[in-house]
Formats: structure tokens, C-alpha cells, sequence
């Protein structure tokens, strides 16, 4: 699915910027927009492990967060 949303966003933009019609561009814009949305990663952390390597990932509660005095 990415790679025709990209191939879409490509030719689009290609052929508003080239003059075709106006409402090429908007397409490319709007394929690029729902790309960003899609591909929207909530990384934290990443590393890469060597063989052998272990990562623990522990959790525990949050503490509660102090009033602002509003």
C-alpha cells in the first residue's frame, strides 16, 4: 500500500509541477498528507542488540501528576 500511495504522490507532483493541471498538485498534497499519517512512528527507544544481548523493558505505575494550581 505505501509503495502505490508513493508511486501516486510522485507522478502527481511530477505532473502539477509540470504544468498538466492544478488539480494535480492537490492530489500530490493530499497523498502526502495520508503517507505522514500513516508512517507516524511513536518511537522512544531503538538500538540494535548483538547476538547475545538482552534488552529488559520494565514498567510500573505513574506516579500522580502534581496539580498546577489552576
Amino acid at each position: 500500500m505505501d509503495t502505490l500511495l508513493r508511486y501516486i504522490q510522485v507522478k502527481a507532483f511530477g505532473r502539477g509541477f509540470r504544468g498538466y493541471h492544478t488539480a494535480w498538485l492537490v492530489v500530490g498534497a493530499a497523498v502526502w498528507m495520508i503517507n505522514r499519517a500513516r508512517n507516524q512512528d511513536h518511537v522512544i527507544y531503538r538500538t540494535k542488540l548483538k547476538p547475545g544481548e538482552r534488552l529488559l523493558v520494565e514498567t510500573s505505575k505513574a506516579a500522580p501528576n502534581k496539580s498546577s494550581g489552576r
